[in-house]
């Protein structure tokens, strides 16, 4: 008797095969992906603060030169030109960007894996 296929055994084999590469592969993956993340979110911090120092030099020169604090959002970022946001990310254009002693504060602003920034 000549039969095709698989025995149960030889499927029970494949299938602890496969189990041990994913118990290998799984956490490296989670790794990358928080890697990646962290990587995108400084990106994101530098293209914020390179914009604001832009912005800021461009309108806010007296102030920063009199060492008055003063802010502005990221609309007014992408309005410049400075900036560009996507259309989902809208809710974003209201987050502040504050300005004290020589200081951007944009910690409030986090992409939190949106996509939000091009």
């Amino acid at each position: 008797m000549n039969k095709k296929g698989f025995t149960l055994v030889e499927l029970l084999a494949i299938i602890i095969v496969l189990a041990v590469i994913i118990v290998i592969a799984a956490p490296n993956m989670t790794k990358q992906i928080k890697k990646n993340e962290e990587e995108t979110q400084n990106i994101l911090n530098q293209k914020i603060e390179n914009a604001s120092k832009l912005y800021a030099a461009k309108y806010h020169a007296n102030e920063i030169v009199k060492g008055v604090s003063f802010s502005f959002t990221l609309s007014d970022l992408e309005n410049d030109g400075l900036l560009d946001l996507k259309d989902k990310c809208n809710q974003k254009l209201t987050e502040e960007i504050k300005y004290k002693d020589g200081v951007y504060n944009y910690e409030n602003i986090s992409d939190n894996g949106k996509d939000c920034y091009k």
